[in-house]
């Protein structure tokens, strides 16, 4: 089994009167996100699910995915995958989806803490930044602490 976390691309600034919910992806962050999801494809043979927080800029980050690996239909809405999302969050969504490639799209701090778990039970510093991706490959099914990090790629790796 494979898992992907990938971060939210570059969204909105917060400001009064707009609920954190509702801030959406930048015209620059649509952009650099579909420039960097079409290089993924050098590295990512297919995805078969792509989860998501239910937060615009996860949604709209999980469509620029979804539009380049040609899988639009398979995006699911989840709200464990809201900010405050949980390891166990992702292995139960993961070990219950029956896939072997699965996207989650969501937030920081989160995902740094949710990709130290998954690779290591002591804990690991890791930094996502926006728009980045990591994949984290398991034996059969997802288990805290037992996964092998296989690449871990920031958007700049992509862009210029």
């Amino acid at each position: 089994m494979n898992i992907y976390l990938i971060r939210h691309g570059e969204a909105e600034k917060a400001v009064i009167g707009k609920k954190d919910i509702d801030r959406e992806l930048t015209s620059a962050g649509k952009i650099k996100m579909k420039d960097t999801v079409a290089s993924w494809k050098n590295i990512i043979d297919k995805l078969d699910y792509i989860y998501s927080s239910p937060l615009v800029r996860a949604v709209q980050t999980a469509e620029v995915v979804a539009e380049e690996f040609g899988i639009s239909k398979k995006i699911i809405t989840d709200k464990k995958l809201s900010p405050g999302c949980k390891t166990d969050n992702i292995i139960e969504i993961a070990n219950g989806a029956g896939e072997e490639d699965i996207a989650f799209v969501g937030h920081q701090p989160d995902f740094s803490e949710i990709l130290s778990e998954l690779i290591s039970n002591k804990g690991a510093y890791i930094d996502v930044k926006k728009g980045a991706i990591a994949k984290v490959v398991f034996g059969n099914k997802a288990h805290a602490g037992k996964g092998t990090l296989e690449f871990l790629i920031p958007p700049l790796a992509f862009n210029k």
